[in-house]
This record gives structure tokens, sequence and C-alpha cells, in this order.
């Protein structure tokens, strides 16, 4: 489960799950980071169908791996 942060101090993790035989992509703020979710509503954490989805979304929010 990567930890992954942006430039304005906000973290998250980033994990890949299995769920009902379909994989899924989560993404779980890390203490007072919110994610956007569909219709810009703040949640805690976000799953996507879709890797493509959750990549867009990491790189426009500007999340990079963090070590």
């Amino acid at each position: 489960m990567p930890r992954m942060e942006n430039a304005k101090g906000e973290a998250l993790y980033y994990n890949v799950v299995e769920k009902n035989g379909k994989v899924q992509y989560v993404l779980k703020g890390i203490g007072s980071t919110l994610i956007l979710g569909r219709d810009k509503q703040k949640k805690k954490s976000r799953i996507f169908t879709q890797e493509a989805q959750v990549e867009q979304y990491l790189q426009r929010h500007g999340f990079e791996t963090a070590y």
C-alpha cells in the first residue's frame, strides 16, 4: 500500500484490491486529506474500477509516491 503525497502536503494511500472477483483501486486519505468524489463531494476514500481513472486522478491532483 504505497503512500502518496502532493505539493500541498496532502497524503493518501493507494491500494489495489480484489472484491467479488473484480480488481478495484482504492484511494484513502491520511489525516485531514479529503478526496474529491464524482460530483465534487469530499470524502475520506474513493474506489475506482479502472486503473486509467485512478492514474488520471493522481496526476491531476499532483500526487507522487513518497518514500
